[in-house]
């Protein structure tokens, strides 16, 4: 891997948008409509489509001839939707919300599908039972290969979807949870001193992408 982990994200724009967001069980996407934007691939080459996050698994989902399909991201280095900038992580992608040289900081953002189905629907009845319909779709991520038109026209046949939000840090050699737990099971035994230390100087905020960013200096040391 090379050295800078968020290089690509250079060519895309720096600044980090905020996005509407009013995803349902049926249209478990970050952005309320598909959105224009920009694929760089590892190669440098560039492809503009018009792209969503889906909320069940983080994936890329594009339209092709208003269809909606998943994309593939073993070639790709960095993905600009809108003023957001995402980088491949695993098979999914995560906003970069945070980035120096040695690394980033990125942003998992995932649907709280089992919040939605064990909300309390009207006069106090569980609303598991009469969301059973509005699930269906979602349950087996139907959402690919179908009309995007379709899928858009069903938005609010379903139930409002709350998003789950996790901070990762990524360099060349980690991709972790931005928690200190986590960060110190990841670290070999011969750095945990020195993080214990480095926690001592630096208070940490776990919640705020700037101070974490410190964090990743430490990684990449």
């Amino acid at each position: 891997m090379k050295r800078i982990m968020c290089a690509a994200v250079i060519l895309l724009l720096s600044a980090v948008g905020l996005s509407a967001q009013s995803p349902t069980t049926t249209y478990p996407y970050l952005y309320d409509t598909f959105t224009s934007g920009t694929v760089v691939m590892s190669d440098g080459n560039k492809e503009a489509r018009q792209m969503n996050v889906h909320l069940r698994a983080g994936k890329l989902h594009y339209l092709d001839d208003g269809v909606i399909k998943e994309a593939f991201l073993q070639d790709v280095a960095a993905v600009e939707i809108g003023d957001d900038v995402y980088l491949p992580v695993g098979f999914s992608v995560m906003k970069v919300v945070a980035k120096n040289d040695n690394g980033c900081v990125v942003l998992e953002q995932l649907g709280d599908f089992e919040a939605a189905i064990s909300g309390t629907g009207a006069y106090g009845v569980s609303a598991t039972s009469s969301a059973t319909m509005k699930l269906t779709s979602i349950q087996t991520d139907s959402q690919i290969n179908q009309n995007y038109m379709n899928i858009l026209n069903e938005k609010t046949d379903g139930m409002d979807l709350g998003i789950q939000s996790v901070y990762y840090l990524i360099t060349p050699d980690y991709k972790v949870k931005a928690t200190k737990k986590d960060v110190e099971e990841a670290l070999p035994d011969d750095k945990a001193d020195a993080f214990k230390s480095f926690l001592k100087e630096h208070k940490i905020k776990w919640k705020k992408p700037q101070d974490m960013l410190k964090v990743v200096d430490f990684l990449a040391r």
